[in-house]
């Protein structure tokens, strides 16, 4: 990728920050967990993330991925401020690794 293309790409990154929320990516390490257990986990974390955005706390929870092999669960909020997704996860009773603030790069096919 040119230099000029990388720095358009970052410029709509920033952009797209300003006017939505910030994304942040919660970590957590789950060895040996089933799938019953991951979906129990996911209907935890989307009841507390939905009580605090019902409360007006401007935290919403976009989904999560696990990753099998390092036992990994990478879930992704977007919200006002890292308490806001601290508070909904500690809420949720599942205990995480790390929380992280992320950007979203867009795909090949969005502007």
């Amino acid at each position: 990728m040119s230099e000029s293309a990388q720095d358009a790409g970052v410029r709509r990154a920033g952009a797209a920050r300003a006017t939505s929320p910030s994304l942040f990516v919660v970590e957590r390490r789950l060895p040996k967990i089933n799938d019953h257990q991951l979906t129990v986990l996911q209907a935890a974390l989307t009841s507390a993330a939905s009580r605090f955005s019902g409360r007006g706390d401007g935290v919403r929870l976009v989904g999560s991925i696990f990753l099998a092999r390092q036992q990994r669960l990478l879930s992704l909020f977007a919200a006002e401020s890292l308490d806001a997704v601290r508070a909904v996860n500690e809420a949720s009773l599942v205990p995480f690794a790390s929380i992280e603030p992320a950007v979203q790069l867009p795909g090949p096919d969005q502007s």
